[in-house]
């Protein structure tokens, strides 16, 4: 395409940030307006497989991030009560000869400031902060949003990235209420010196027991412990997912496992734990209406219980991004866009959605993983930066 393309895209997430970094790549000029009074990221640690590995290359900043992230030889999953090694799951160079790079996990934060800083190189004046898009419109030629500050924005695509609780979705699709999933979850960081070392062997592990799982890894440099624990629940009322969360409630949420999570656990530093609502919408067929575009969440919200929620969103950026660089013009951009992505996007919101029965299994001794579970539904094995587009 030959581009004067100038691009709008409502939220500085991960998502966000990706896809304005592959439409600058791309050739357009990208402004990326978030909600936020200043750009950051919190939550928990994430994983990165290779899919997204091989996107981060694609994006160009895959030095940068593995510089911030960890890159485990394996990971166990282990018996909530006994400790008992459930399964093991090689990750290591394996998978770089397989797939083309490695797993990783990392902290939130790190990823995103990779992003932001590589989008900001590029233009220093690309992120706007501040402003919360309310409403858009549209014609043929141009498609504009307004903010609740008063402010209007015009460009000739749009680009929502706007998380779960998407509002440019509504505006394009009709509102659809958020649902509560039944599952709540806590993060936490504990410094690593509080962390007993036989509980570090491996540093990478995932503990399961009834209607209860915990992931944990290390983040920044091997200095913090980065958890994330799950819960069943059978309501929710509190929104939000940066809550303030009490030791003593994680506690007695998880009495009765095994000392090495619950060790970690009672020394989190309170101020570094906060719990939120696992929630979701449907995953939708149709992410393209005129010259806007839903992206991540904002198209397809899933569990995090295969640990591809931000790749997902990685893999819809570089997508974008090619089909952009590659169509004749922006409405055949979006149409090769949306039909590489929405099959690709269901299979995993389902297949994560079904991982929920084995993690949380009243009966962890019958959990199996001789072939882990995200390489068998062949995730690992797509290279957004050359599947067909």
């Amino acid at each position: 395409m030959s581009h004067d393309c100038d691009v709008l895209i409502v939220g500085a997430g991960i998502g966000g940030l990706a896809a304005a970094l592959a439409l600058q790549r791309a050739g357009c000029k990208v402004r990326v307006f978030e909600q936020s009074p200043e750009l950051g990221e919190v939550g928990a640690g994430l994983s990165v497989s290779p899919n997204g590995a091989l996107g981060l290359q694609a994006l160009g900043v895959i030095d940068a991030f593995r510089a911030k992230a960890y890159a485990p030889e394996y990971q166990c999953v282990r018996h909530f009560a006994t400790g008992r090694i459930l399964a093991h799951v090689p990750r290591g160079d394996r998978l770089t000869k397989e797939y083309g790079d490695r797993y990783y996990v990392i902290h939130r934060a790190d990823l995103h400031a990779v992003l932001a800083g590589a989008v900001r190189a590029n233009d220093a004046t690309a992120i706007v902060t501040d402003h919360r898009a309310s409403d858009l419109v549209q014609d043929d030629s141009r498609v504009s949003v307004r903010f609740e500050n008063g402010n209007t924005a015009e460009g000739k695509l749009l680009i929502a990235a706007d998380g779960v609780r998407s509002r440019m979705r509504n505006v394009l699709f009709g509102a659809e209420e958020v649902r509560f999933t039944g599952y709540v979850a806590w993060r936490g960081l504990v410094p690593i010196e509080r962390v007993p070392g036989d509980a570090l062997d491996p540093p990478s592990q995932v503990w399961i027991g009834p209607g209860h799982m915990i992931n944990r890894y290390p983040v920044a440099g091997g200095k913090l412990l980065n958890f994330v624990a799950f819960a069943e629940r059978s309501g929710w009322e509190e929104e939000g997912w940066n809550i303030p969360a009490k030791v003593s409630e994680l506690n007695a949420e998880f009495a009765g496992w095994h000392p090495h999570v619950t060790t970690i656990v009672e020394n989190v530093p309170e101020d570094k734990l906060f719990k939120w609502a696992l929630c979701a919408r449907s995953a939708l067929m149709r992410w393209v209406k005129g010259r806007a575009a839903l992206l991540g969440d904002a198209a397809h919200p899933l569990l995090p219980y295969l640990g591809q929620g931000a790749v997902m969103a990685i893999e819809d950026a570089v997508l974008l991004g090619r089909a952009v660089a590659a169509a004749e013009d922006m409405s055949r951009a979006l149409a090769r866009y949306e039909a590489a992505r929405v099959g690709r996007a269901r299979l995993v919101v389902e297949q994560s959605t079904l991982m929920v029965a084995r993690f949380h299994s009243s009966d962890p001794d019958s959990f199996r993983h001789d072939v882990p579970v995200d390489e068998s539904l062949g995730l690992f094995a797509y290279d957004p930066g050359t599947v067909p587009v």
